[in-house]
Order: C-alpha cells, then structure tokens, then sequence
C-alpha cells in the first residue's frame, strides 16, 4: 500500500489543550477518542506526522526533554495497537526569532516532505488553531479544522485562512476522510 502523509497539531487535537500550555508529563491527556482515531487513519493507510509550536520551552516554562517524555507517552498509548506516529516535529523557538519553521509557517511541514520524500498532493492537516490552518495553506494542504482545542468558540468564521472542512474532533475528522467523503 502506498501510503499518504497526514499531519496533525498536537495540543487541541490529540490531546487536552492547557492555558497556557502543557508542561509536564503528568499533565499531557489524550482525548478519549484519539487513540481510535489514529488507528482509523492509519489503518486507512496513512502515515502520522505531528507538527507543534512549543515556545514554551524557549520560556523556560519546560525543557526538550519534558517533550520528549510526552512524546514517549503518546507513542506508549498508540504501540498496543500496531503502529507509531511517523516524526513528531517541534518548534521551540520564540515567535520573534522562528521565522518560517514555526506555524503559521509551512517550515516543519517541509522539513517532514524532505526528511520522507513525501508527495504532499491531497495531504491534510489536521488543527485547532488558526496558525496551523494557515500552514496547511502555505504548504498546499488540505486544512481541517478541529473544535477540541482553542478553537471551540466559532469565532473560526473571521480567520483569514479557511478550513475545507470543520469537526468537534479528531475522530469524526478521521471517519469523513476514511469513509469516502475525500476527493483529490
């Protein structure tokens, strides 16, 4: 099987989203339905790549390693069932010294193209915030655009970049892009 990039925002979409931001393993909560929702995509044949701001490290609000730990956690919780997220990519940099590798930037998805050799055509990307809609845009993909996280108000209605399409969650953006709602 030929399999096809999906990226994904972390905070918001896989897991509980926390003011100002997750800063320990202990405080990292997938939703209960994101599990399953991975499995379906990738069982759909997609290949899982997570794509965060983490400033909060640049903060000094938590280290490298605390998202590494974190990263541990969300593989341990998906391995019983089969399959890992491909790459998780991180920008820990400040908004002022980023540039184009952090969101809305499309630099970490770039990163992942080259990394892989991945075809980007159809791809999309999975998020909760306007930033990550906007990358999915300067990266050419297909925006979709979650309510778990940040975004749940509706004020989604006046971001200067649209989503494709709009969801409470992963897992029912999951079903619609599995279930053969996808034309590319």
């Amino acid at each position: 099987m030929n399999r096809k990039p999906l990226f994904l925002d972390r905070d918001g979409v896989l897991n509980v989203d926390l003011d100002p931001y997750v800063t320990c393993v202990e405080d990292f909560e997938l939703f209960p339905w994101t599990v399953d929702a991975l499995q379906l995509l990738h069982d759909a044949g997609y290949d899982l790549y997570v794509i965060s701001n983490q400033q909060g490290v640049a903060l000094g609000l938590y280290t490298e390693e605390t998202l590494r730990q974190i990263d541990a956690k969300l593989q341990a919780a998906i391995a019983p069932r089969g399959f890992q997220i491909r790459k998780i990519y991180y920008c820990t940099l400040l908004r002022s010294e980023a540039g184009d590798y952090r969101k809305p930037g499309a630099g970490m998805v770039f990163r992942a193209r080259d990394e892989f050799g991945l075809d980007l055509r159809g791809a999309f990307f999975i998020g909760d915030q306007p930033t990550d809609i906007e990358c999915a845009h300067r990266a050419g993909l297909r925006p979709i655009l979650v309510l778990s996280g940040v975004s749940r108000s509706g004020d989604w209605h006046s971001w200067p970049h649209q989503p494709e399409r709009v969801f409470a969650n992963l897992l029912e953006a999951a079903e619609w892009i599995v279930g053969g709602q996808v034309t590319c």
